[in-house]
């Protein structure tokens, strides 16, 4: 008999068992202390036949800044069920499990990285924004003259500059995530071994950029700096002469690197590929901090909702300056826009273009105006 219940800490040798048997790329051994750091700063949650352990979920509370937002997330990880348990619908009953724990919570938004967007879809989620994988030929780096001095570093002598350099980064506020230092040791020190160049001026650092080294092959993990700064660390793998290929992968928005390789040879490629997903958890408390750009007074309709059904009904909103009015009603005279929950969050996240939505044509443009208009910012992988 199959049952759902959350995870407890006596259930963690099984529940990484079953994620790498999911991810077999992991081996237990090497992933525990990864593991560990991340259950105590999660909720899991499995489904069960008898006592055996056979689907389970991580969901990781995190924050990020939506245009000056402060919104709490979850970052769903790890789903991952035993092949002697397969096509059970057990997926479906634990994602209904946490979206209610979630709501309960007090969480309002949810992000993940499908392995399949259509999957993910029927549960509310939608993809947000996209990303640029980067193949780079080193005879395509820049060579550029500068006075910046660059040192290497390991994570115990980077960390408290990364912490403080991602924190003043212009483009914090625009999605990314807020990051204890926790998960910075999650991303950066236990996940690989990665190593670090720290971008001075004048004995005041200004930028960094986490890198993997292996064999012929760098492959860039972060970067944090403006231009010119990118432009010093890739002038300095440029001098190495044994590697053969550089990787990279963004956002479209952080789009220095597409500037720098305006001119680049055939060699290197850059490819647009489909990014992570999100849903709504709350709507009315999603709506009620939204950062609306500009004056608006219109209703959203969601009818249907099946995993987050408390987000049914109309709302009413009315945007003045600062001021917003959320109102959940049963009928209104507003202008009316009906959604579903993947295409709340489409729209809600600047994502308004090529919808198809029935709505009056006025009333559509009044609504795209008031809106988020840029796709956000993000530069983390749960």
């Amino acid at each position: 008999m199959k049952y759902v219940r959350q995870l407890k800490e006596n259930d963690r040798k099984a529940q990484l068992e079953l994620i790498c048997e999911g991810f077999p790329w992991n081996t237990p051994s090497a992933m525990k202390e990864r593991f560990d750091l991340l259950a105590d700063h999660s909720d899991s949650f499995g489904s069960f036949e008898g006592d055996v352990l056979a689907s389970q979920i991580i969901s990781t509370p995190y924050t990020i800044n939506f245009y000056n937002t402060k919104y709490s997330m979850a970052g769903i990880g790890f789903v991952a069920t035993s092949q002697h348990y397969q096509h059970q619908h057990r997926i479906d009953d634990l994602m209904s499990s946490i979206f209610e724990f979630l709501y309960r919570k007090g969480c309002v938004l949810s992000f993940l990285a499908p392995f399949s967007y259509r999957f993910y879809r029927r549960f509310g989620y939608e993809k947000v924004f996209d990303m640029l994988d980067f193949t780079i030929d080193p005879s395509d780096l820049p060579i550029k003259d500068h006075s910046y001095r660059i040192d290497s570093m390991d994570w115990q002598h980077a960390k408290d500059i990364l912490h403080k350099l991602y924190e003043n980064n212009a483009m914090c506020n625009q999605g990314m995530m807020v990051r204890e230092p926790w998960w910075e040791k999650y991303k950066f020190f236990l996940r690989k071994p990665y190593d670090f160049m720290i971008c001075f001026q004048k004995d005041e650092p200004i930028g960094y950029m986490a890198y993997l080294k292996k064999d012929t092959e760098i492959s860039i993990f972060e970067f944090v700096g403006n231009k010119d700064v990118l432009c010093a660390f890739l002038a300095e793998i440029k001098k190495w002469d044994e590697i053969e290929k550089v990787t990279y992968t963004s956002t479209p928005r952080l789009n220095e690197m597409c500037e720098i390789l305006e001119d680049k040879s055939v060699r290197s490629q850059i490819v647009l590929r489909p990014g992570m997903m999100a849903r709504v958890v709350d709507m009315e408390a999603f709506l009620k901090q939204y950062p609306f750009m500009r004056k608006l007074k219109v209703a959203i309709e969601i009818r249907e909702d099946p995993y987050c059904p408390w987000n049914v009904g109309i709302y009413e909103i009315e945007h003045k300056k600062d001021s917003t009015k959320i109102k959940k009603v049963f009928e209104t005279n507003m202008p009316v826009i009906l959604m579903d929950a993947p295409m709340f969050a489409k729209v809600f996240f600047g994502n308004v273009d090529h919808c198809d939505l029935d709505v009056e044509k006025e009333v559509w443009e009044k609504f795209k105006q008031a809106v988020v208009r840029n796709p956000i910012v993000f530069a983390d992988y749960f």
